[in-house]
């Protein structure tokens, strides 16, 4: 019995410890702060941009962004840009041209830390789209994984991330609800902002 009760406190002070760690890390990121020179009004566009799915792959020949990125010190990574605008062109799966609509714009940019000078981490949250075809219409909804390489200003989106295909999506059998989805494409600026922290 006193070995179970020995056994059971330390099992509850490791636990305690990892969450005290947890708890701290977590404290540690909120309070993160970013400086960003150059920010403001930005243009990107992307080549051979990829939605991949669980049973296809949606290429499109490139894609075009736009939107604002915060300039000063200080500053949150939550929220830290946005995307307000985004397109796509000559979009196809197996050689069929698909359409792709962006909804609920804003998307936020978000950076989570630093990988040294040149590396920003982060997501892109509130990522919402249609593909539309031939007997197809999906619509995706969720967050990236992603980061910004200051040196040539351009935003890596890696897939990762929450987003899925959502309720109501049919395609030939080849979207189904809740199918997870990588976007992938190299985003580079027409402006050169640079992030660091502090």
């Amino acid at each position: 019995m006193r070995r179970f009760t020995r056994n059971t406190a330390i099992a509850a002070a490791s636990l305690g410890a990892a969450l005290g760690l947890s708890v701290s890390s977590a404290s540690a990121t909120s309070l993160a702060t970013f400086t960003v020179t150059g920010g403001g009004a930005y243009t990107a566009k992307a080549t051979n941009p990829t939605l991949t799915v669980p049973r296809a792959k949606l290429t499109c020949a490139s894609s075009t962004a736009s939107g604002t990125i915060k300039n000063g010190t200080g500053l949150s990574g939550t929220g830290i840009g946005n995307i307000s605008a985004i397109s796509f062109t000559t979009c196809k799966v197996a050689g069929i041209t698909f359409t792709v609509k962006a909804n609920a714009l804003p998307w936020a940019i978000n950076v989570s830390g630093m990988s040294g000078t040149d590396h920003a981490d982060g997501t892109i949250t509130g990522i919402n789209a249609t593909i539309t075809g031939p007997g197809c219409n999906a619509n995706f909804a969720g967050s990236v994984t992603g980061w910004y390489q200051n040196s040539n200003h351009t935003l890596h989106v890696t897939g990762g991330g929450t987003l899925a295909a959502q309720a109501g999506a049919s395609c030939l059998g080849l979207i189904s609800a809740g199918d997870h989805a990588d976007f992938v494409g190299d985003y580079v600026l027409a402006s050169s902002p640079v992030i660091s922290s502090p």
